[in-house]
């Protein structure tokens, strides 16, 4: 008799742990479709709490907190999924955003930590174009990340400056960015772009 009451109550507890997670779930998504993304991450976070490797909830979280313009925790959020399905493809863009948009918004940051940003970006579409090498937003944002890395390594800064890598990665943007417009030649903001970035390398001679 015993077992059987454990058992009960056991069902029960698990039961509505399941159905605390559901409901934090569905309350995310309801906040997430009314563009409260704060809100919404809040709410994915508990469902989180609940379980841990609720690949949906997490996936969620990250895309709530990139959209409510908290970086450090939608790359956390992401860290997470991506431990536990690395094959996440929109886990990698998204991770790579937030890390291109923390290197661009803060300007107190030690060098050495912008430097770890903007390389993290670059490995994070690198990675989004070997799982889907047709996906041309991973281009376009790796060869936005590449030029931000020859600007980078161009500054006068001990331990920063090398002229080197800053020519070699402005000529990687510029390939990236020729990559768009093979699939798309109508892309004038592109064209833009890599008018931009030859001029730069002209400008380093």
């Amino acid at each position: 008799m015993k077992n059987l009451v454990f058992s009960f109550l056991f069902v029960l507890v698990f039961s509505n742990m399941l159905l605390a997670q559901e409901s934090y779930t569905r309350l995310g998504q309801k906040a997430l479709m009314e563009g409260e993304f704060t809100t919404a991450a809040s709410y994915f976070e508990k469902a989180c709490v609940e379980n841990n490797s609720d690949m949906n909830a997490l996936w969620f979280m990250g895309y709530s907190y990139y959209h409510a313009n908290q970086y450090t925790k939608c790359i956390s959020a992401f860290d997470k999924l991506i431990a536990l399905k690395p094959s996440e493809t929109v886990a990698y863009y998204y991770r790579g955003k937030a890390k291109t948009v923390i290197y661009t918004g803060l300007s107190n940051l030690m060098a050495v930590e912008k430097e770890k940003l903007i390389k993290g970006a670059i490995k994070d579409f690198s990675t989004g174009i070997d799982m889907s090498p047709n996906d041309l937003k991973f281009y376009q944002n790796r060869g936005l990340a590449y030029l931000d890395l020859g600007y980078f390594k161009n500054q006068k800064l001990a331990n920063v400056y090398n002229k080197v890598e800053a020519i070699t990665a402005t000529n990687l943007s510029i390939k990236d960015f020729q990559k768009v417009l093979i699939y798309n030649n109508s892309r004038a903001d592109i064209q833009v772009l890599i008018d931009k970035a030859k001029q730069f390398l002209v400008d380093m001679q």
